[in-house]
């Protein structure tokens, strides 16, 4: 029976952690202003431009919201990606930590920890599955750092 519980929650772990993401993000963006003050905002709108260019680069037919890679999906390593593995997680962290520090409450805060918690498991979870489905992959983690470039 531990089996069976074992395998169906593993099975359903990308989704789990997309619903951890998904809700974290809705409780800091519900919790009070969507935007940020005056000048965070900038950060905000740095963070849609990452975002929107690195989905650009991904194209949609190899983009999956799930950690786990499109079947028959291509490996790209231009744009933002030369640089930085996941560059769409790094624009929803510079989107929602300018909105915790603009306007502090403790519900933003726990929201924020809950998406990092949720995003580094998502990390693990999809660079785990991107090594089997590109051999490339691991040479590439070496030259990239995963969020910050030229830091982590």
């Amino acid at each position: 029976m531990k089996r069976k519980a074992k395998s169906s929650l593993k099975n359903h772990l990308p989704s789990l952690l997309v619903f951890g993401q998904f809700s974290s993000l809705f409780l800091i963006i519900f919790s009070g202003p969507i935007l940020a003050s005056k000048g965070l905002v900038l950060v905000q709108l740095l963070s849609v431009v990452l975002g929107v260019w690195a989905i650009m680069v991904m194209h949609f037919n190899n983009f999956n919201i799930t950690p786990t890679p499109v079947k028959g999906g291509v490996f790209r390593s231009g744009g933002p990606y030369h640089l930085i593995r996941h560059p769409m997680y790094s624009s929803l962290f510079l989107f929602v930590i300018p909105e915790v520090i603009s306007d502090f409450s403790w519900i933003r805060l726990i929201g924020l920890f809950l998406m990092l918690f949720s995003l580094f498991h998502k990390m693990n979870y999809e660079e785990k599955q991107l090594k089997m489905q590109f051999l490339q992959y691991e040479t590439y983690m070496i030259g990239t750092k995963r969020l910050i470039p030229f830091i982590y």
